[in-house]
């Protein structure tokens, strides 16, 4: 009886452990990588290019030549005409807006200056879904449109804040019949003279002295550029690089050009290993104190730098399935990436292919069934188009007109419900072999 129980008492260890080792030491797992873009086939080619600036009475306060300070309306417009002149083989068309189109039918230098003297800026005005949606009805398959604009609404007679929807709505009903139309949005910030500012109400009338803001030079007032084609024609056309020192910018249905990609040996960490030029992840434990993290290289040379700037935004990336979003953080590094201290050939496959931009993944936790991990590159509305919106522009202080412009989301909502975005620009997946 006693042998007995001295030799359950030492079996049951032994077994605890064998059931522990069982259970507790999953199979490595092995994944595919491989990367998915949408295709389009473009055969269109850019054969005419339309800028258009319009021409109301509150854009004077952007070049007045009056009053020192920082004006770069007067220099943006004519570098990028310079630029569009040298990029293409033929000359951009000039045009004023505001009831209606006008051709500029007289010489270059004297467009320059009377925009530099603000006497471009008649005083006439129109409803700027109407402005938004002439520009948009003169396109045609080999056309790009630039419009310049200070994106204030107007509603004439009506009051621009409680009836704002009416805005988006009009301009929406234009957008909605053109799924092959690409959107570019850049944004600029001025000096501005008050004098030619009106609020919603107008306030002040014609007499100068009564306008608000009269002689008081607001600083930091948004100005836009608006770039409008056949979304492969505005890709194409954003990869120059022609619209230059903008303070912020986004785009709605610009797909990115395609994009060479690599899983690379390193930058790695934790218990995984990669394969050089194959594309292949071997995962053999991820644990809480020693995360996995590897490393997809991507040459996003080429690429417009408004795409860049999306593909390097950690927040735009979305990770498939849903219940491993938790456990899985993303990072985007640029080149600095070479000066971390790994090894010199890999530093130099990185260098020979060009690989300007890093994805990389660490996963804190990990399902060993999980057959396939996507991650999704989605071009999200930026958070700056949000805070510059202003609710009401009517008798407020100069500090609340800073970086914003009044009912700026009657317009931007247009565009967003146009183009949802719900497509991703880039995946790249994980596949379990």
């Amino acid at each position: 009886m006693k042998l007995f129980k001295i030799h359950t008492i030492k079996a049951i260890p032994v077994l605890f452990v064998l059931v522990f080792s069982v259970t507790a030491c999953d199979p490595p797992s092995f994944y595919s990588l491989t990367s998915s873009q949408p295709e389009y086939v473009d055969t269109l080619s850019v054969r005419s290019i339309n800028v258009y600036i319009e021409t109301s009475v509150s854009m004077a306060g952007y070049v007045n030549s009056n009053v020192s300070g920082s004006y770069p309306l007067k220099d943006v417009i004519p570098f990028m005409i310079t630029d569009l002149n040298k990029s293409y083989p033929f000359e951009a068309n000039l045009f004023t807006i505001s009831d209606r189109q006008r051709k500029i039918t007289y010489s270059k230098n004297q467009f320059y200056q009377k925009l530099r003297q603000g006497t471009i800026f008649t005083g006439k005005s129109s409803k700027l879904q109407n402005i938004f949606n002439s520009v948009l009805s003169s396109l045609d398959n080999g056309t790009v449109s630039i419009l310049i604009t200070d994106g204030i609404p107007d509603l004439g007679k009506e009051n621009a804040k409680t009836e704002g929807s009416k805005i988006t709505s009009e301009l929406y009903e234009g957008l909605s019949t053109k799924g092959n139309l690409g959107v570019a949005l850049f944004q600029y910030l001025s000096d501005f003279n008050g004098t030619h500012y009106y609020d919603r109400d107008n306030t002040g009338g014609k007499r100068k002295s009564e306008r608000p803001y009269y002689q008081i030079t607001l600083r930091n007032r948004p100005f836009y550029v608006w770039v409008f084609g056949p979304k492969m024609l505005v890709q194409e056309f954003l990869s120059k690089g022609i619209i230059k020192d903008h303070t912020y910018s986004h785009t709605y249905n610009i797909p990115l050009a395609a994009v060479p990609f690599e899983l690379l040996e390193q930058p790695k960490s934790g218990k995984i290993s990669t394969t050089s030029g194959e594309n292949k992840l071997l995962i053999k434990a991820v644990e809480e104190r020693l995360p996995a993290l590897f490393t997809i290289g991507m040459n996003l040379n080429g690429q417009a730098k408004s795409l860049i700037k999306i593909a390097e935004n950690s927040n735009n990336y979305h990770i498939d399935p849903s219940f491993i979003q938790e456990t899985i953080k993303i990072d985007v590094k640029d080149n600095a990436l070479l000066s971390q201290n790994f090894s010199g050939h890999v530093k130099l496959n990185i260098t020979n292919k060009g690989y300007t931009h890093f994805l990389q993944p660490t996963l804190y936790d990990f399902d060993p069934d999980t057959e396939t991990i996507t991650f999704g590159l989605y071009n999200k509305q930026p958070s700056w188009i949000n805070t510059t919106h202003l609710e009401d522009d009517l008798e407020k202080s100069i500090d609340s007109l800073e970086r914003r412009t009044f009912g700026f989301n009657y317009i931007t909502k247009a565009f967003e419900r146009a183009f949802k975005n719900d497509e991703s620009l880039l995946e790249f997946t994980l596949t379990k072999i």
